[in-house]
């Protein structure tokens, strides 16, 4: 629990800001709001909420967000804390906005000296007087605060936007506070050295830096900069390192739990009739080919027993070209040993619809990318497409034994047991889980980490990520016609190697893609 002195603190705003509790929070957040934070989180992608006026309603709103996030990434002790650092980064965004309006209302140049101290004479006075009217030319102007968060591996980045550039002036003020901050470890020692009343009391920055020292962090996790069109507030929080690991050694042991590959007894059903009823004739392999590219452990089985006799193929039709018709038929058989028959329910129909329908949009995007050269690229995307997701196949397949020895492993974390088994069973460890898995198989480090990285490109090399970006756009096409996200959250430089600068044209895209399924 925070000290006296700090709930003060939390309960004092230069602009009045009140707390919410989680009953009012809940009101501001319907179920679709709270799930898209939810695959936010899953799908490692930023979610943003924009308003020009900062109601308070909109306020409450933006705090639902971020502790809808923090709860969805297991950081409940950070809420009290950053309920303070987020209301007093908001005003200051807000502030920033009303200052320009102000300015140029009054006539003056807010980046002259002189014109700059005689606005901030009266600035705090006259538009607190006035509040509305000023909010009311923000709106109209576009100026806005926007609140982004993103998780990112192993770091929750939140990140506070206005789009008014610092002034030298602002600059030079952060830059002291933040120095002064390094002076102070109490709020008592802040309270009795610093004010600065021109722009309200001057305490936020340093006491959110306290705050941030009180849960282990420092000024490294916050940064304040502008770019041309911005100024950003940045808090960077790592997620909690034993949890982590606990995902990372549970991910390890899941993959080693999966000495057969996961195959629905429907489908193979339809691939058995089909080699066996080929006893006096040869296979017909284009047809096999066909059928087994549309399923994706069926395609895994044959790449299985091909890579035994060529540890780098990577290509079901040479894969199935370097087998013969009595292979096939055991591989296709009920006396396989490396199958683990199941049945098709509706979540591995969506899992297995959705693998195949990310290789077909893979393979037409490469098609359509004169950039990039990769050996057999066309088979090579297809196939990747199909791959490059399997760790939800894998936690779609887990049986009861494998569940409960997960949950034992779970167990020895004591007091973050069932958060650690959350990110597990929740799909947000399914890209890692990907990355072990194909490691296991016997992929290369390069293969693995090109299977596995699709939403995390920053963890690549420059040259590997125009090949892993059309797995990242095949996904979030795929993603996107699931509703699991807004246009919005795409990465718009991948969109602009495609011509894509507008919604319209990426759902333009999609249309394509689907009519040639």
């Amino acid at each position: 629990m925070l000290m006296s002195m700090e709930k003060k603190f939390l309960q004092m705003s230069i602009n009045n800001i009140k707390l919410y509790d989680m009953t009012e929070l809940d009101q501001h957040l319907n179920e679709i709001e709270k799930q898209k934070v939810f695959n936010s989180i899953m799908l490692q992608l930023p979610i943003e909420v924009t308003s020009y006026t900062l109601s308070r309603n909109m306020e409450a709103y933006f705090r639902g967000i971020v502790d809808q996030f923090l709860d969805a990434c297991h950081h409940e002790h950070l809420k009290e804390y950053l309920n303070f650092c987020l209301g007093e980064l908001l005003t200051n965004s807000k502030k920033a906005n009303t200052k320009r309006v102000y300015f140029k209302e009054k006539g003056l140049d807010i980046n002259d000296p002189d014109d700059y101290a005689k606005g901030m004479e009266n600035f705090k006075q006259d538009t607190f007087e006035a509040i509305d009217h000023y909010l009311e030319i923000q709106k109209k102007e576009g100026l806005y605060v926007k609140l982004k968060m993103h998780l990112k591996v192993d770091q929750i980045i939140i990140e506070i936007k206005n789009n008014c550039v610092l002034t030298k002036f602002e600059e030079e003020r952060i830059k002291n506070k933040l120095e002064a901050a390094q002076q102070y470890h109490r709020m008592e020692d802040v309270v009795a050295n610093v004010l600065d009343q021109s722009e309200g009391a001057g305490l936020g920055i340093i006491i959110i830096i306290l705050m941030l020292e009180k849960v282990g962090l420092s000024k490294n996790n916050f940064r304040i900069y502008s770019t041309d069109t911005e100024t950003i507030t940045e808090m960077i929080l790592p997620c909690d390192k034993t949890i982590f690991a606990g995902v990372e050694i549970i991910s390890y042991e899941y993959a080693n739990l999966q000495n057969k590959i996961p195959v629905i007894k429907q489908n193979f059903e339809k691939v058995n009739a089909l080699v066996s009823s080929s006893s006096n004739n040869s296979i017909d392999k284009n047809s096999l080919l066909g059928f087994i590219r549309k399923d994706v452990t069926l395609s895994l089985l044959l790449l299985k027993y091909a890579r035994e006799k060529d540890k780098n193929c990577f290509n079901l039709s040479k894969a199935l070209n370097m087998i013969s018709d009595d292979e096939l038929k055991f591989i296709y058989s009920d006396s396989n040993p490396s199958c683990d028959f199941m049945d098709m329910t509706p979540e591995k129909e969506k899992l297995w619809g959705h693998a195949y329908k990310v290789a077909f949009f893979a393979y037409n995007l490469y098609k359509n990318s004169s950039d990039i050269d990769v050996e057999d690229g066309e088979e090579y995307f297809f196939l990747a497409g199909l791959m490059n997701n399997f760790g939800r196949v894998l936690l779609s397949t887990a049986s009861e034994e494998q569940k409960s020895y997960i949950k034992e492993l779970s167990d020895q974390y004591e007091g973050k047991s069932q958060k650690i088994l959350d990110i597990f069973r929740l799909g947000n460890a399914s890209n890692y889980l990907t990355l072990v898995y194909f490691r296991k198989f016997g992929f290369s480090e390069e293969e693995a980490w090109k299977l596995s990285t699709w939403n995390t490109l920053h963890l690549l090399n420059e040259e590997e990520k125009p090949i892993v970006s059309i797995l990242y756009l095949a996904e979030m096409m795929c993603y996107y016609e699931e509703g699991k996200l807004d246009f919005y959250q795409l990465d718009k430089d991948i969109l602009a190697r495609y011509k894509i600068t507008d919604e319209k044209q990426f759902k333009a895209v999609i249309n394509k893609l689907e009519s040639a399924l």
